[in-house]
């Protein structure tokens, strides 16, 4: 079930870029162009803002809100962080998930072997890793890190349920 007031980090804020209000943003998500959709943006203080311009530039990221219009009025902005409430992002399918929804499902393999509770997801430049970390159900006590790709590790994401099926082996 969705919480519609937990708030769900997007990214944390940089050092202005030129002298017209924009500044750069290290975006978490998959798609940075995702941000101009979003509804209800506020930062770590509570200020709400809007995007108003998205610039994608190899890979850096720059955003200007329509609150900002000044090199001084991005310049105060610098090092804050950017959430959305959990309610306002758009509703995946079932076997579709964001990263933070992951965090605690239970894991089993095709042999239908409990090997833990997804811990966190790590970033990595080749593909995401779930961290998985035994429970009192699970097969052993090891903690198994398992490459995050959909369809040929990752089977299927049950949200309902509050699992996930890999195809993994408890052996490695």
């Amino acid at each position: 079930m969705r919480s519609s007031d937990r708030n769900i980090l997007l990214g944390k804020l940089g050092k202005p870029h030129g002298v017209k209000g924009f500044l750069y943003i290290h975006y978490y998500g998959d798609n940075a162009k995702n941000l101009s959709d979003y509804q209800g943006l506020f930062l770590d203080d509570g200020t709400s803002v809007k995007v108003e311009k998205l610039l994608l530039q190899k890979d850096r990221v720059i955003i200007k809100f329509y609150e900002t219009n000044s090199r001084n009025d991005v310049d105060k902005l610098r090092d804050k962080e950017l959430f959305i409430l959990e309610g306002s992002l758009p509703v995946l399918d079932n076997d579709r998930a964001y990263y933070f929804e992951l965090e605690g499902l239970n894991v089993k393999n095709l042999d239908n072997v409990d090997l833990g509770n997804i811990k966190e997801i790590l970033e990595t430049n080749a593909n995401d890793v779930l961290v998985i970390e035994p429970t009192k159900s699970s097969v052993d006590e090891k903690e198994r890190l398992v490459p995050y790709i959909k369809d040929s590790v990752v089977k299927e994401i049950n949200k309902a349920d509050k699992t996930i099926l890999i195809d993994w082996s408890e052996d490695y």
